[in-house]
């Protein structure tokens, strides 16, 4: 879809839209009831003179923070997750008595796409707040494998801090739409010589979704499709937008992967405006360099 289509939607795509609101952002809930006193004392113990935001990205910071925090008893389920959490919050309220005096690497900003990339993702996926994206360790884990697949070999931390760097401009900020539609939505990732397998073996959906191109540098075209085999068959064919196709035969095309957002052929997504909403959310927010006609 061309960007500036897309800004003058109809108000038709958007009332059907809302009209099939399922439900809300899903907030894990806190299994742990932590003091402001024992937050602050571990994290005094441990920072080192480093940051909260330090602590929670370095392995070793947050392991001796983890430690001071609970050093008798055996960690249970979602006590990191739970600790950080709290810890962000103790920060974000001013209430931290030790503060930072040393300070980390700063941010490349060659990793910014990769992390806003990976950190969509997972955020999108599961319907989680960047905080909890970081605090979660299972969630931790899938931005680094995120991050893997679109850059091989990127520094973890470094993906981490950028997301911290994305979360203070208010960049990740999840769409309205994503906030609102599920519809039992599945988000995959794919290299192009993956896709072009999966495609011969008709393991792609032939129902609705979206589908975002994207490089290391961020994101490059998102549309929208009734059926997503056939629309991506035809674009890795010969693709009928022109700088798409372009970019696709260069020597570029290495590092392109692709975002399917897969939607079941029952869901509202079947119906036009509703997926054109959705992508058009999309193109606002992430900015694909080729959505608009040179």
């Amino acid at each position: 879809m061309n960007l500036t289509l897309s800004r003058s939607l109809t108000k038709v795509a958007w009332i059907a839209l809302i009209s099939t609101i399922l439900g809300l952002v899903a907030v894990p809930a806190t299994g742990h009831d932590f003091s402001n006193a024992e937050i602050d004392a571990a994290f005094a113990s441990a920072s080192g003179g480093f940051s909260a935001d330090e602590v929670m990205i370095q392995d070793s910071l947050r392991a001796r923070f983890l430690s001071e925090l609970n050093a008798t008893e055996t960690h249970s389920e979602h006590f990191e997750r739970d600790a950080l959490l709290a810890l962000l919050q103790l920060r974000k309220s001013g209430d931290l008595t030790t503060k930072a005096t040393r300070r980390g690497k700063p941010v490349d900003e060659s990793i910014v796409p990769i992390a806003e990339i990976a950190a969509r993702v997972v955020m999108d996926r599961h319907r989680i707040s960047s905080d909890t994206l970081l605090a979660d360790p299972a969630f931790r884990k899938e931005l680094d494998h995120e991050a893997q697949k679109i850059a091989s070999g990127t520094d973890t931390v470094a993906i981490r801090k950028a997301v911290l760097s994305l979360r203070k401009r208010r960049a990740l900020k999840p769409e309205l739409v994503l906030r609102v539609a599920d519809w039992q939505r599945k988000i995959e990732t794919y290299s192009l010589e993956k896709l072009q397998q999966s495609i011969a073996s008709e393991e792609i959906s032939d129902g609705p979704g979206v589908y975002l191109f994207r490089t290391a540098g961020g994101y490059l075209y998102i549309g929208e499709a009734k059926n997503l085999r056939l629309r991506l068959s035809g674009h890795l064919a010969a693709s009928d937008r022109a700088s798409l196709a372009e970019y696709l035969r260069s020597e570029a095309s290495a590092g392109v992967t692709v975002e399917l957002h897969v939607f079941p052929s029952d869901s509202p997504a079947k119906r036009v405006t509703v997926r054109r909403a959705y992508e058009s959310e999309l193109i606002r927010s992430r900015q694909p360099r080729l959505n608009v006609r040179p």
